[in-house]
């Protein structure tokens, strides 16, 4: 693990890191252009076909054109797209995080706080002068004024008797901030460790696993380029497999540019060969994930068919009364949820042809990025290409949902996906349901963090891999957490950092973090809502309530439309009132949110 200080940190020349970055670019250019000399000048120049026609000839031009395209598929590869883009990335990084230490650092020292520890864990806690000025009844104005008492103006001043009794209430409230800078303070270079973690982690891969040279000329030349050509797509299929199992080193924007690289063939096999290696990789393009997660999904259920079919033979041979019956009955049982789960999803999402089927409400397609049935099971669907759209919301649900669930929640994004269509004024908008992660099963589960710290560099991952795979200009990337969602969204925003152009937080039992700012996003773009009548707001479990003011999030309004009919059910509404924010009658929380999604926040009440 990275071990920088936050002083380090603070007189960091990002410049240089960049600079380093582009010296590579350019290497790679400069050599570029000594391929292209050997195209031009040699195989259709001295050695074209008007000069030397011959078997023998053809396989020289021929050895010649597979040697510079094997030079710049490496070039491209390591220099450009690893080693520059990965100094990019991290300078990247390390200067948004700087920028925060910066705005941070100040702060502290100008509350008479002091930073304390090592850089795992930093501490910040009140200075000797801050204690001996809060024990001598003299605090300083800032802390008289957060407390609400006037600051004494001498030594018999009357002033100071209300000091005095105030005394555990200054101490709290200096506590109080300090511990909010901390956060901070933790919470930035929390995420620039990583950046360091991954950046060496990348350059190390490198080095410890090189290229392999283009073949040699020789007798047996036809079986030397048939072997040549064979080693390169196994070699892609190599990469592949290391980038899906995350040995690799390759951010999602590295994966993208290595991808980008590849010839339409090479794609084309790794998505009908090695589904498994394309459909759940974040920085490949939306449409051959959606591809290969289809195919995926099939073999799937064709193989839960077969082992259904297999346990229900055994069963049929074995004694009802003995613990092997029950054992597999269970392990039938299972299976067949899980069959049962994706059945669901596989109609949901695919038309009578095959293809995928289109959202009822928008006309979108369905685009499957990702799922599996360990766990609770996870679903990854987007209504629209996110590829291609101007806005991209994805929404992250919270505690009881599991990919049984799966056809509510994409609802529920189908719901939102309309309303931003609605009022998006003509811009496209894709909305993705991000069930990647494993949810809390219960409440008392949702107060354990465990399962958003788990979760948290997935997300991470994913929204880097939105940001990779886009069109031209980014989108305007919004992440939305639901309850416990948004304890997983301010965590990964904490921890990893999330690049997201807006982070929206409804019905929150708390973010991870005391503070809009830890979540390492502009205050400005944090937004935050809770009903009246959601039992949510009394137990903000992770932190403090993101609507509170001291939370520093621009808050919306939504409506508690839920009633029960019956007065004995009086739980019924506020319970129902936690989920009703994308009800029909909660028009006002609907276009609010929809106008955040689609960058009209003056629209926003």
């Amino acid at each position: 693990m990275g071990a920088m200080t936050w002083q380090q940190l603070r007189d960091l020349d990002c410049g240089a890191i960049r600079a380093l970055g582009d010296g590579w670019k350019s290497y790679v250019d400069a050599m570029l252009d000594q391929t292209e000399r050997l195209r031009t000048d040699v195989v259709d120049g001295h050695l074209a076909v008007e000069h030397y026609e011959s078997d023998t000839a053809a396989r020289v031009r021929e050895q010649i054109g597979l040697t510079a395209d094997r030079y710049e598929d490496d070039l491209s590869d390591y220099a450009s797209t690893r080693i520059a883009t990965t100094l990019h990335e991290a300078a990247d990084a390390f200067e948004a995080e700087q920028g925060e230490i910066k705005e941070l650092v100040p702060l502290i020292a100008a509350h008479d706080f002091e930073i304390e520890g090592d850089p795992a864990e930093y501490d910040v806690n009140l200075s000797g002068e801050l204690h001996r000025a809060i024990l001598t009844t003299d605090p300083p104005q800032w802390l008289c004024d957060m407390v609400g008492i006037a600051k004494p103006a001498g030594a018999f001043d009357l002033d100071r008797l209300k000091v005095l009794f105030n005394g555990v209430d200054l101490y709290g409230t200096a506590i109080g901030l300090a511990g909010q800078y901390q956060d901070w303070l933790r919470a930035v270079m929390s995420r620039t460790r990583d950046a360091d973690d991954e950046a060496a982690a990348a350059l190390t891969e490198m080095r410890e696993h090189p290229t392999e040279l283009p073949p040699r000329l020789g007798a047996a030349y036809d079986e030397l380029v048939g072997d040549y050509r064979e080693a390169v797509s196994e070699e892609v299929a190599a990469e592949a497999k290391a980038i899906a199992e995350g040995t690799s080193g390759m951010s999602p924007e590295q994966v993208n540019q290595w991808w980008d690289h590849l010839s339409d063939s090479e794609r084309d096999a790794l998505v009908e060969d090695h589904p498994g290696w394309v459909g759940p990789v974040d920085g490949i393009p939306t449409g051959p994930r959606d591809t290969a997660n289809r195919s995926l999904l099939d073999r799937e259920i064709d193989g839960l068919d077969a082992q259904i079919a297999d346990k229900e033979r055994l069963l049929a041979g074995t004694d009802p009364e003995s613990d092997e019956y029950e054992t597999l009955t269970e392990a039938v049982d299972g299976l067949k949820d899980d069959r049962a789960d994706l059945g669901r999803l596989h109609d949901r999402i695919t038309d009578d042809d095959g293809g995928p089927a289109a959202s009822s409400q928008t006309g979108q397609p369905f685009n499957l990025l990702g799922f599996d049935t360990e766990g609770g099971g996870r679903a990854v669907i987007a209504i629209g290409d996110p590829d291609g759209a101007d806005n991209v919301n994805t929404y992250v649900p919270g505690t009881g949902n599991s990919l049984g669930t799966a056809g509510g929640l994409l609802s529920r994004a189908e719901t939102m996906a309309f309303d931003a269509q609605r009022l998006g004024g003509g811009d496209d908008t894709a909305t993705v349901m991000w069930l990647g992660y494993d949810t809390p099963d219960d409440l008392v589960q949702a107060t354990d963090a465990a399962f958003a710290r788990e979760g948290a560099r997935d997300l991470e991952s994913f929204t880097k891999g939105l940001r990779a795979t886009a069109d031209g200009d980014p989108a305007n990337l919004t992440v939305t957490g639901h309850s416990y969602g948004t304890t997983m969204v301010g965590t990964a925003a904490a921890s990893e950092g999330l690049p997201a152009d807006n982070l929206v937080m409804i019905a929150s039992p708390g973010t991870g973090v005391d503070t809009a700012s830890a979540l390492g996003a502009d205050e400005d773009r944090v937004w935050a809502t809770v009903n009246r009548d959601d039992p949510i707001r009394y137990a903000p479990v992770h932190g403090m309530d993101p609507t509170e003011d001291g939370f520093g999030a621009n808050t919306f309004t939504s409506d508690a439309p839920a009633e029960s009919s019956e007065w004995w059910k009086f739980w019924e509404g506020p319970i129902a009132d936690h989920s009703s924010y994308w009800d029909e009658n909660n028009g006002i929380s609907r276009d609010n949110q929809a106008y955040i999604v689609t960058g009209n926040e003056a629209g926003v009440r």
